[in-house]
Order: structure tokens, then sequence, then C-alpha cells
């Protein structure tokens, strides 16, 4: 009897020891899967207690430290998966993106034929048919959103291509990638 409550004892006085040295912060994490440009909601964050160690800690935002804005004024700068830590590069201003339309040409084939207006799209571009075989596709576009989808257009205009309008942030858009999509094959791959 003696020995079981030693065992017993120990037991409890080493869950105390570990609990009173835990060293996890919460921060703050995202409850669903959100998009770049989309508005901050508070129903999109969760606190999330966890360990960091090293320099990592300075980088997520903490449930006890402020944004740089209400919510009500911010934006998240790049995607993240639901149970992803929120980074303190994450959220911006919704003042200060940027945002500009980008048109791409799409053949018959190459994109949804359902693609609607606010759908998201990753935007590759590869060799086109007639083009040397072996050439790589590379995305130059991550999670757009669609604006404006010309399949009706092109359908009623027997075009074999159609104009679909993306909005990309200044970030994103460069030269590179103006003239990657403007001299090679377009594919658009609707994300989810």
């Amino acid at each position: 009897m003696l020995g079981i409550l030693l065992v017993l004892g120990a037991t409890v006085l080493g869950a105390r020891v570990a609990a009173a040295s835990d060293d996890s912060v919460e921060y703050w994490s995202v409850s669903k899967q959100v998009r770049p440009g989309d508005p901050v909601l508070a129903e999109h964050l969760e606190p999330a207690r966890v360990r960091l160690s090293g320099g990592a800690a300075g980088n997520y935002v903490r449930i006890d430290e402020e944004f740089e804005a209400p919510l009500d004024d911010l934006v998240w700068a790049h995607g993240l998966g639901s149970g992803s830590l929120v980074g303190k590069d994450a959220v911006v201003k919704r003042s200060a993106v940027t945002l500009s339309q980008l048109p791409l040409s799409v053949t018959d084939g190459a994109a949804p034929a359902d693609l609607s207006r606010g759908d998201l799209v990753d935007v590759w571009v590869g060799p086109g048919p007639g083009d040397e075989p072996g050439g790589k596709a590379v995305r130059v576009l991550e999670s757009v959103r669609v604006l404006q989808s010309g399949g009706d257009a092109a359908a009623a205009s027997g075009s074999l291509a159609q104009t679909v309008l993306v909005e990309v942030d200044e970030v994103s858009l460069g030269r590179s990638v103006i003239s990657t999509v403007a001299s090679g094959h377009v594919t658009l791959v609707r994300v989810t």
C-alpha cells in the first residue's frame, strides 16, 4: 500500500512540476483557410497554445498583442491553411494593398468549363500545342480571384480562346509574370 501511495504521489508531483514549467504561449491561428485580399474576420481567428523556440516566436502574433489596425481595416496578405499560425506579415492594412487587373488569353479547354466570377485559380504557363515537347509548365500566380470569365462571349463569337480577367496584387505582379503569360500557353487551375 505504501508503494502505491509513493508512486501516486510522485505522479501528482511530476504533473504539477511539468504544468508549472509549461512555457508555451498562446498565438493566433486561423480556424479555416483564408485567401489573399480577403478581409480579416474575428471568426477566422482562434487561439493556439504552442511553444516556439529561438527567433521564430517573434514572427507570429501572440493573442496579447494588438494588430497594426482594427480588424475591419485589415486583409490577408497571403493565403493560410486551416490551423496555421498568423505571422506578423500575414495581415496588412486594406489601403496598403494595390490590386491590378490582368487579362489572360486562355484557349478552349485550358480552364474549368464552369469558371465564374469570384473563383480562385492558380495560373500555370507552359508550352502549348505545336511547341517543342519537353518544356515545363510553371505556376506564375497562386490563388488569384477571377473578376470576369470570357466564356460566354467566346462561345457566342465562335472563338477558340477566351479572355479571363484576374485580380493580382502588385507584389505578385511583375514584368516577368506579364511576359510569361503573354508568351506561353496559359492554363487555369481552380483551387478550393
